[in-house]
């Protein structure tokens, strides 16, 4: 006898796995996984759940794991970060770091994988875009999002990776990198050597624009860093204060890269700045005061107590001398009947690309200066060049022409 065929409530025929729930009607399809586990589906039609039917039928095709694919980006951004053996535990807490405030409250973060569009990635970074991020910081975090979507398409958990193609056209503000001209590093430097509240930074601020050091690794430069009998500078660490989950404090970290260990030869400027910085410190250290972060006391520049600064005091040092420089030029200048030369905002990064343009200006080739910069990839360094003077550019022409047999 032929088994009796099953049917739904309106009499349509329903196939292996499908089945009808008389309590409430709702329609379900029960299948196997790729892993060997039994799954179910549910659908309010008959419609619905054979779409699914032929999605699961698609994915089984593929060999596109559907079940992983439920996990939501925060979920994924984790299993991601487990794959990363060669990261450096601090660059590691920092993505975390970076993920937790920027993404994972959000609904892009919360959001199944499977689901993300790229229209949801792209009206992510349109609202980042409006809230004042900048392109840089917008592609930090998609420089998170889309390596941990690409691991989801090479694990066949989903078949495309919704950020492809993104980070084009990603908008925010693009913080302009501008050095400050030569007349107003003289300006700068003048002011703070005669003043009896700011000279005591003299030597840090011309150690900063003889050398291009980023702030982290000026403030973290070690007396043992310094071989004035060689004539070298020894980048080996930096200094960082932030939470890494585990409060905020100083800490002696790892260069950002490999490129950053290096050591910059020492410039007459350089010598002299750190030899009157010796002199300040040996009469700090009368005081006996001094922090030890991380094992390290011998720290080059640090305060009346014998702490070293952390990147925001630079900062503020810096602003505050722009403050006091601008107010004494305003009045000096209504006195001579002059327009005054002011000062722009100056941050310790505008010192570092000063004085990188400073080096281009006196013709260090790009391969030298990207090393001096300790850059990984020198389409960076050359990017300096976009800043130099034009009267600059036009001289160093000028200086070559003579040389070059064309025609």
């Amino acid at each position: 006898m032929a088994a009796k065929k099953r049917t739904d409530n309106r009499g349509r025929l329903l196939r292996n796995g499908e089945m009808q729930r008389k309590e409430d009607n709702r329609y379900l399809y029960r299948y196997t996984d790729l892993s060997g586990k039994k799954r179910t589906v549910y659908a309010l039609t008959l419609v619905e759940l054979r779409e699914r039917e032929k999605q699961i039928e698609r994915d089984f095709q593929d060999g596109i794991d559907n079940i992983k694919s439920n996990m939501t980006l925060n979920q994924l951004f984790k299993v991601y970060m487990e794959t990363k053996s060669d990261l450096r535990e601090s660059t590691r807490r920092n993505y975390f770091v970076t993920w937790s405030n920027a993404i994972e409250n959000t609904v892009l973060g919360n959001m199944k994988i499977s689901k993300i569009k790229q229209l949801h990635i792209r009206a992510f970074y349109s609202e980042l875009a409006k809230n004042g991020y900048s392109a840089n910081t917008i592609k930090l975090y998609h420089n998170l999002i889309h390596p941990a979507l690409e691991l989801a398409v090479d694990s066949d958990i989903i078949r495309k990776n919704p950020a492809k193609d993104c980070k084009k056209g990603i908008g925010g503000a693009k913080k302009e990198r501008t050095a400050l001209t030569i007349a107003q590093q003289e300006a700068l430097l003048d002011f703070v050597k005669n003043s009896s509240r700011y000279k005591a930074y003299y030597p840090m601020l011309v150690l900063a624009l003889s050398t291009a050091l980023r702030v982290g690794e000026l403030t973290g430069l070690r007396w043992a860093d310094v071989d004035f009998k060689q004539g070298i500078i020894h980048i080996r660490q930096q200094l960082t204060y932030r939470n890494l989950g585990d409060g905020s404090r100083f800490r002696v970290q790892p260069l950002k890269t490999d490129a950053g260990q290096r050591d910059i030869p020492m410039t007459e400027s350089a010598r002299k700045s750190l030899i009157r910085q010796r002199e300040l410190s040996l009469i700090l250290g009368k005081n006996g005061k001094t922090q030890e972060i991380d094992g390290i006391t011998d720290f080059v520049f640090t305060n009346s107590l014998g702490n070293p600064y952390a990147t925001n005091s630079i900062n503020l040092i810096i602003d505050n001398m722009v403050k006091a420089y601008n107010k004494q030029e305003e009045r000096k200048a209504g006195n001579e009947h002059r327009e005054p030369l002011l000062l722009p905002h100056i941050s310790a990064h505008i010192l570092r690309h000063t004085a990188c343009t400073r080096l281009a200006e006196a013709g260090l080739e790009p391969k030298v200066l990207q090393y001096i910069m300790g850059h990984t990839n020198i389409s960076v360094t050359l990017d300096v060049y976009t800043h130099l003077d034009f009267s600059q550019i036009q001289g160093k022409m000028e200086s070559v022409q003579k040389n070059m047999r064309i025609g």
